[in-house]
């Protein structure tokens, strides 16, 4: 009986929760099918009675935020490869080479001091910096902030993925005639795959909703992203509730799809590696 009691207090608990949090998506989508006329009517609906697609086609075309969706996939892609890229190399020598304890601790420890600091505390002067060296309202600045910014995360998750993969299988490769580069080219670098896939997924998921740096290093559609448009359809004299919610929608579908078709994988992700997929 008690079993029984706790199975059904649970289920309930996870139903309850699972409503707290998919209402809001929900309601967002709604809403971005709805006409104006519908959306201030006096009793608000929970669905549609006349879907309507033109919040999206106004977002994407009539506003011109097709520009920064492309700005946001260009930044959050370039972004999260040189990320990866930096942190690969940083995290080869601490795990796979003989390097002194202390010297690898410094250097994670450094890495996850900088992920404490909010983006606030550094935005202004790194606007400082992006405008003195003449790169503001470009895309590279973005690209080197937004790489500087989510570097701690992807040293910590693929430190995590390389310290799983035995120093064996590298030392095999070497006693068979192999460099170096080609024990890692050839046997490190696929083992790793899934944690440079999982490490991508997140970081770039960091990357694509990251708004102060964008707001902030941006002054033109040129190389604003899709975070900073959505923001600017909240006017001085109305909020552009259809559109918004179109705008939402979109931003939750990229890192969404990415999300779930390598759910498995950024779990590990998430995890930094200690759980192994199945």
């Amino acid at each position: 009986m008690g079993r029984v009691v706790t199975r059904v207090f649970s289920t309930v608990i996870l139903a309850a929760t699972f409503l707290i949090f998919v209402f809001p998506l929900y309601y967002l989508v709604v809403t971005s099918l709805k006409t104006k006329a519908e959306l201030f009517q006096a009793v608000p609906t929970l669905y549609p009675h006349n879907p309507t697609l033109q919040p999206y086609y106004s977002v994407i075309f009539t506003r011109g935020f097709g520009v920064l969706l492309v700005n946001s996939i260009i930044v959050g892609l370039a972004a999260t490869a040189l990320a990866l890229v930096v942190a690969f190399a940083i995290c080869y020598p601490i795990t796979r080479l003989p390097v002194q304890t202390g010297t690898r601790s410094f250097v994670l420890n450094w890495a996850l001091s900088l992920r404490f600091l909010p983006p606030i505390a550094v935005v202004i002067p790194y606007f400082t910096i992006v405008r003195t060296i003449g790169l503001y309202n470009q895309i590279p600045a973005l690209v080197i902030v937004y790489t500087i910014f989510n570097l701690p995360l992807s040293i910590w998750m693929l430190k995590g993925f390389l310290e799983q993969i035995p120093a064996e299988v590298e030392e095999a490769a070497l006693v068979d005639g192999g460099t170096r580069f080609q024990a890692f080219r050839h046997v490190l670098l696929p083992l790793a795959s899934t944690g440079i896939l999982a490490a991508g997924i997140i970081v770039f998921a960091f990357d694509w909703a990251e708004f102060v740096f964008a707001f902030i290093l941006t002054a033109t559609p040129q190389s604003m992203t899709f975070p900073v448009g959505v923001q600017g359809l909240v006017t001085q004299f109305e909020i552009i509730w259809n559109d918004m919610a179109a705008g939402g929608v979109i931003a939750i579908v990229i890192p969404l799809i990415m999300m779930l078709l390598a759910r498995r994988y950024v779990l590990t992700g998430l995890t930094f590696g200690v759980i192994r997929e199945k």
